[in-house]
């Protein structure tokens, strides 16, 4: 921010102005209406000038603030109420500043929070009581950090964690259960990763599962049981892939069927049977 030649003007900064022009300027500190900042602002402008810190609301600051403020400055870690931050918030600050961990709260820690800290710090496993992840956590935490497939109790995972699991990470496919995948997990994994189409049991697949994998894939209209769709299926396939109109019999439409696909797609309007 330019000086400001007529203090007159400073009346009408916002706050994250007034952060800016005290960063650079702190001569102006006496004219400066402190009520403007928020808790955002307040951590810019005391990590960047810490002669402001006196005049801090810290009590107004929370987790996320906390953790951004001790990353630029750990000298205030004396004044940081550490229940205030989340597991989010911990991964973030301990990313940057692996120090605080001997006052992190680990055991209220959840196995969500665990998942989640772990796929960006695995330098943290020792912590970790592994029986608090459950199916969901351990998917979400293989996806990031596959070394700890060896840890992991994959009868834990059901077949929607499975499916989600072996998009990202294919070669996990000789550890997973596959039995135990339904046919919307099946709809969802070959949905995403087409290579497990030679494994499907077809099928699991009911009209529904198969309308969402043609849908995302549809290569795979071939071996679509066609007969089967209602005009609710016809009307969500067609939307997204107006390709298949010729297959279509357009009589099982309904009336709300028709508004909704001629409101996504209006050259359909020709097949629609006179009332």
């Amino acid at each position: 921010m330019n000086e400001k030649e007529d203090l007159g003007d400073l009346d009408e900064l916002n706050g994250s102005e007034w952060v800016q022009l005290l960063i650079e300027q702190p001569q102006y500190a006496d004219r400066c209406p402190w009520e403007r900042l928020n808790g955002w602002d307040w951590i810019k402008l005391v990590g960047k000038q810490p002669l402001f810190a006196d005049r801090c609301p810290w009590e107004k600051l929370r987790g996320s603030m906390w953790a951004e403020l001790l990353i630029a400055q750990p000298q205030y870690a004396d004044r940081c109420p550490w229940e205030r931050l989340s597991a989010l918030d911990w991964s973030l600050l301990l990313r940057w500043s692996p120090q605080f961990a001997d006052r992190c709260p680990w055991e209220k820690f959840d196995g969500r929070d665990w998942a989640q800290m772990l796929r960006s710090l695995p330098q943290f496993a020792d912590r970790c009581p592994w029986e608090k992840l459950d199916g969901d956590d351990w998917g979400t935490l293989l996806v990031r950090q596959p070394k700890f497939a060896d840890r992991c109790p994959w009868e834990k995972l059901d077949g929607a964690d499975l499916a989600k699991l072996l998009i990202q990470q294919p070669l996990f496919v000789g550890r997973c259960p596959m039995e135990k995948l339904d046919g919307e997990d099946w709809a969802n994994l070959i949905g995403g990763q087409p290579l497990f189409a030679d494994r499907c049991p077809w099928e699991k697949l009911d009209v529904g599962n198969w309308v969402e994998l043609v849908d995302k894939q549809p290569f795979f209209a071939d071996r679509c049981p066609w007969d089967e769709l209602d005009g609710g299926n016809w009307t969500v396939l067609l939307v997204h892939n107006p390709q298949f109109a010729d297959r279509c019999p357009w009589e099982k439409l309904s009336a709300n069927n028709w508004d909704r696909l001629l409101k996504n797609q209006p050259q359909f309007a020709k097949f629609k049977p006179e009332a």
